[in-house]
């Protein structure tokens, strides 16, 4: 069973959670998940969007930025009818450093309205410990 709350968009009466069963990962590992959708069917949403984020430092020293966020891996979900999404990312070729900070960032896109988006940081097991 997903037992970690890792997402909690509201919109309106709808509400949409993204849990995983846990937040740490071993790099081999596939992300699983699911979407959980209350009060959706009236609201509009087109899809919703999760995507995996390798966040490293910047080391250019002409940025504004101090961050880089690179997306590794994304999996779009469309509204079925049900109340659970379930999805898989599986991205651990496309990963450059473990030890890079790591998010789950969900967007939900709304017709006619402005979209939401929430992130939320997993872990991968360091490479010392494997």
């Amino acid at each position: 069973m997903f037992k970690s709350l890792m997402t909690s968009i509201g919109i309106g009466d709808a509400k949409v959670d993204t849990l995983l069963q846990r937040k740490t990962f071993h790099p081999q590992d596939q992300i699983a998940g699911i979407v959980t959708l209350e009060n959706i069917e009236e609201n509009g949403i087109e899809r919703i969007e999760l995507t995996l984020i390798e966040r490293k430092e910047n080391t250019d020293e002409t940025s504004d930025f101090q961050t880089i966020d690179k997306p590794v891996s994304k999996v779009v979900l469309q509204y079925n009818g049900t109340n659970e999404i379930p999805f898989i990312f599986d991205a651990n070729d496309k990963i450059e450093d473990y030890q890079h900070e790591f998010f789950i960032m969900t967007h939900v896109f709304v017709d006619y309205a402005v979209d939401y988006y929430d992130e939320d940081q997993i872990y991968f097991e360091s490479e010392a410990t494997l």
